[in-house]
């Protein structure tokens, strides 16, 4: 019985030194467990990572009972923390099952686990094929905080642009062959209107596509009837299936350059046309340029900065962005993609970013 006290008080004493070292070293188990968990994922799927899982996985479960049991000399709590078990077929988890329980025995309280670890419940069973391995850990705000959470996990979102050349396009198999979105020419100019807007524009918002009317600029003309007749025709709506509308700047069809402006006075007229389709829908519209036209006619301006980017460059595996824009946003990459339910040639694009980023920026 004497020797039984005095391992008892020797434990006593060594256990606030053994929790500060947990406390240290679990941080960067848990770092290490984050970068080996995708591949536990592939490897757990597979024969070799079964039979794995079977023979380490009761040897854990057993660890794990037999630290508990342990525990405290023998002594019990009276809110027992929760194991975090954190199987997933390999060594290196069966490690996990016997850190975090180590930890749970030789510490404080259920939180004082949970706030070193950093981990959830995670049964065996709950890796799921397909199922990204961090979105296991709980790091998730427990408020409903507004702030931007970020890109939104997913494959990249892609899309087409049509005009009234590419005549009636059959929606349905669109997006059936992976399109997600589209641009739909709605005007040109003050005095042109594509007279297949209204069907390509609603006929792809009917099929579950995202949709955005585009304007192609005459800035020789008045910008503020450009802008109203764009916005007379588009029926714009922030429904959660439109994205805003799109002034493309191109160089002049007719004769090339900038339509005789200069760059103070191309400043002025797209500000007066972004300005307007603001005033009137409550979001910046996209802006479609190339680099050297945005070079320049527009002189390289970060007046724009916080426009989306629609950026027209091929042939190249990376697009040139624009001085004065961080990045783009759209990304047309080829003028002579094909694409199901399209007739002929349609131009293709890439939206950097997944489809649910897509869908934040048509919520904006």
């Amino acid at each position: 019985m004497g020797a039984d006290r005095a391992v008892r008080s020797g434990v006593d004493r060594v256990r606030p030194y053994a929790h500060q070292v947990w406390q240290k070293i679990l941080p960067l188990l848990r770092r290490l467990w984050l970068a080996v968990l995708p591949l536990l994922s592939k490897a757990r799927n597979s024969t070799a990572g079964r039979r794995v899982e079977q023979t380490v996985g009761p040897w854990a479960d057993r660890a794990a009972a037999k630290f508990r049991e342990q525990g405290h000399g023998g002594q019990h709590r009276t809110q027992q923390p929760r194991l975090r078990a954190m199987k997933a077929g390999a060594g290196l988890a069966a490690l996990g099952v016997v850190g975090v329980a180590v930890l749970s025995v030789s510490t404080g309280t259920h939180d004082d686990v949970r706030a070193a670890a950093h981990v959830d419940d995670i049964p065996a069973s709950s890796n799921q094929a397909g199922q990204n391995p961090a979105d296991l850990f709980d790091e998730t705000p427990d408020d409903d905080s507004d702030e931007d959470s970020g890109p939104v996990p997913g494959p990249p979102a892609k899309g087409i642009d049509v005009s009234n050349h590419n005549g009636s396009v059959d929606w349905k198999k669109v997006a059936a062959s992976g399109q997600n979105f589209t641009f739909v020419l709605a005007t040109d100019g003050t005095d042109f209107t594509s007279p297949k807007y209204a069907e390509q524009y609603h006929g792809a918002k009917d099929a579950g596509l995202l949709a955005a009317p585009y304007h192609f600029a005459r800035p020789d003309e008045s910008a503020e009837a450009q802008a109203d007749k764009l916005l007379k025709v588009a029926d714009y709506q922030r429904d959660g299936k439109s994205l805003p509308p799109v002034l493309d700047l191109e160089v002049d069809p007719s004769g090339g350059g900038c339509y005789g402006l200069s760059v103070p006075e191309m400043h002025e007229w797209t500000d007066t046309f972004t300005g307007k389709v603001k005033a009137e829908t409550g979001t910046d519209p996209i802006i479609y340029a190339n680099p050297s036209f945005w070079n320049e006619c527009m002189g390289g301006t970060d007046s724009y900065s916080d426009h989306p980017l629609w950026l027209a460059s091929y042939g190249v595996d990376e697009p040139t962005v624009p001085k004065g824009f961080k990045d783009w946003n759209f990304w047309q990459y080829t003028e002579d993609g094909s694409v199901s339910g399209v007739n002929g040639s349609v131009d293709q694009n890439h939206f950097q970013g997944s489809v649910g980023d897509l869908k934040k920026l048509a919520e904006d």
